[in-house]
């Protein structure tokens, strides 16, 4: 059980599982920052305001 192969596989497996969990870090608070954005922009405007294009 302690062969190379073991070792690259876990390591593989590792790798993958903290880039997986970097990315869903990383696209959610891209994300939250945007929707803040947008509830702010659409709470400055007016509700008579037209949507812009």
């Amino acid at each position: 059980m302690n062969s190379p192969a073991s070792y690259l596989w876990a390591g593989l497996i590792v790798a993958s599982i903290a880039w997986y969990a970097f990315l869903v870090v990383y696209i959610g608070r891209k994300a939250g920052s945007e929707i803040r954005e947008l509830i702010r922009t659409l709470s400055q405007r007016g509700p008579s305001d037209p949507p812009e294009a």
